[in-house]
């Protein structure tokens, strides 16, 4: 079963004793420290990471409800990070598949006589090994990318995770009543 939304993000049509007891559990829950926007030391000498986090801070605030609290700052910490890895992960698999291009071009413009065989079936199972770590590279930034949507998803900040969450809108007007027609 899925988490309760916050208050501010629910929609239901509640009395306003429930509403109020909502309300007051809520805030007993929600620390008073606010998240900062500078941020934390965790990210300190991780340039992407912290930008990310003075990104997302600045779009919290800029929110009407209050959607996550210092209570977050972990997983946002822990989603910022598997950003810049995510970044860094790409750098490698392209610096792989660079380097794989190049054998692939001296094996094709290669051809081994007698004696080169050996040479040349062992450049071949280097080429091999590169494709090899490119496609686990690969993998690996696949399971990076589900890790960061799955953080997203809690963080509310995916369209999927903010279906739910519209803006308040103007309740609709009442069709009149006998009464009303007769008293107009």
């Amino acid at each position: 079963m899925s988490a309760k939304k916050d208050s501010s993000l629910n929609k239901r049509h509640d009395t306003k004793a429930d509403k109020a007891k909502r309300e007051s559990a809520e805030a007993a829950m929600k620390p008073k420290t606010k998240l900062p926007k500078k941020p934390p030391a965790a990210l300190t000498g991780h340039k992407t990471a912290s930008a990310e986090w003075t990104r997302l801070v600045s779009l919290y605030y800029e929110t009407k409800g209050e959607i996550i609290t210092a209570f977050d700052e972990g997983v946002l910490i822990k989603y910022c990070l598997a950003e810049e890895e995510l970044i860094q992960l790409a750098e490698l698999r392209a610096v792989i598949f660079k380097t794989w291009n190049i054998h692939l071009k001296w094996l094709n413009q290669f051809k081994p006589k007698g004696d080169q065989i050996k040479d040349y079936l062992g450049a071949l199972a280097q080429a091999n090994a590169l494709l090899q770590r490119f496609q686990g590279m690969d993998a690996r930034m696949d399971g990076k990318r589900k890790m960061i949507i799955t953080m997203a998803q809690s963080l509310y900040l995916t369209p999927r995770s903010r279906a739910g969450v519209a803006p308040t809108e103007k309740e609709p007007e009442q069709p009149k009543s006998a009464m009303d027609d007769l008293l107009d």
